[in-house]
């Protein structure tokens, strides 16, 4: 009985890698439409000098979304302390009533 012998793979049959400029999608998303470069921008930023306190519910209003809950720091661009900062804010200003506590919107 003859054995059949089936060609190795060689280097020159191995597809070759993906190198960085080689595809445009971002972060492994098949975009087709070009690579965003970068980080994402930010929804917001927080201006120097800024007092984060329970009374200005303006700029409170301003970090948390229409359903009432806090933006994250990779969307606000604020540094770990002003996160805390403004975490500690809302929550005085919610149990004062000087911001709701939630949407009055729900399934």
């Amino acid at each position: 009985m003859e054995r059949k012998f089936t060609k190795k793979r060689g280097a020159t049959d191995r597809k070759p890698f993906k190198k960085d400029g080689d595809n445009n999608s971002f972060g492994g998303r098949g975009n087709s439409e070009g690579a965003r470069r970068g980080p994402r921008p930010p929804r917001m930023s927080i201006p120097k000098g800024t007092e984060i306190n329970y009374k200005n519910v303006a700029f409170l209003q301003k970090c948390l979304t229409e359903r009432g809950k806090l933006f994250s720091r990779r969307l606000t661009s604020a540094s770990a302390t002003q996160q805390r900062q403004i975490t500690v804010a809302v929550k005085i200003a919610r149990f004062l009533g000087l911001l709701s506590v939630g949407s009055s919107k729900r399934k």
